[in-house]
């Protein structure tokens, strides 16, 4: 392949090209201005500018209007070609067509966030574009801001407090802790707990810092409380079938144990004690902030919120 001789390209000026395609398909200076929003004056410069970069006079005024030389002809047919092939470059590179993509995107996310969206979003990819793919990463939080910067993922969906200034986070809902237990717990009476009732069972954490305390036990440990921690593991979904089977009780997001129950013998129950929840968002790097496509994909995200 026939390298690009920079010193020899430093001073062209890759607009007189349009200009002198414009020429060539007009053949007249003030109609190709106006094809390439150019005034007469400017386009009388640009030819200027062409005959002496090209050392040739290109076109000539003739009786019936302005006459391409022969060296005019074999720019033209030299160049047209790639001019197009530019401008469709630098059209498309805006488009997304969700019909027609097969585009892969590539999300960081828990298991949590999995269950919560993924069935919703490609029921909808398998409407709108059928040929676009998804491939999930599963990262923590800290994890999810060193693969969007290395831009080994396309957008990361969770709980991120702390972000970086050239991340863009859009929240996408607010999400509440339940108490999640098997039905007929004993503990439980009249679908509610009391703290002592909380405080005396055993507790599945789920942990993803696969560590023994959670934001429950800190909010206990504030008023000289504690729980006992039966079980830590640092996935959600399986948290649901142990709950179905012991008598353990969990903390856990309520969208996602709203979803176990329409398939396990659970419950869901307030908490006897005030907890924060959080809110799910997106994350992406700013670069990606105006490409049609990533755009795209965080408007489906929404939507089916």
């Amino acid at each position: 392949m026939a390298s690009i001789h920079h010193m020899n390209m430093a001073g062209v000026d890759l607009n007189l090209l349009i200009v002198f395609d414009a020429l060539m398909q007009e053949r007249n200076v003030t109609r190709a201005g106006q094809r390439v929003g150019l005034s007469q004056p400017a386009t009388s410069a640009a030819l200027s500018r062409l005959r002496h970069l090209f050392e040739d006079e290109l076109l000539v005024k003739t009786a019936s209007g302005m006459e391409p030389t022969p060296k005019a002809l074999q720019l033209a047919e030299t160049l047209r070609s790639p001019l197009l092939q530019i401008q469709s470059a630098l059209t498309e590179q805006d488009q997304f067509i969700p019909e027609t993509s097969d585009r892969i995107f590539r999300l960081g996310m828990s298991d949590y966030a999995e269950l919560v969206l993924l069935p919703e979003l490609m029921q909808q990819l398998s409407q709108q574009a059928p040929n676009v793919q998804i491939q999930v990463r599963a990262t923590d939080r800290q994890e999810a801001l060193m693969l969007l910067d290395e831009d080994r993922i396309d957008l990361a969906i969770g709980f991120y407090p702390n972000c970086s200034s050239w991340h863009r986070q859009q929240v996408l809902f607010e999400e509440e802790f339940v108490c999640v237990c098997r039905q007929n717990h004993p503990a439980v009476q009249q679908q509610s707990l009391t703290l002592e009732q909380y405080l005396n069972a055993a507790h599945l954490l789920v942990s993803l810092r696969e560590d023994r305390t959670g934001r429950i036990d800190q909010i206990l440990a504030n008023q000289n409380l504690q729980r006992r921690i039966a079980l830590t593991i640092p996935h959600f979904l399986l948290a649901g079938f142990i709950l179905a089977r012991t008598d353990l009780l969990a903390a856990l997001p309520k969208r996602l144990a709203q979803v176990w129950t329409d398939f396990l013998p659970l419950q869901l129950l307030p908490l006897p004690m005030q907890v924060p929840g959080f809110a799910l968002s997106m994350l992406w790097h700013n670069k990606n902030h105006n490409e049609a496509g990533h755009q795209w994909l965080r408007s489906l995200c929404v939507a089916n919120i």
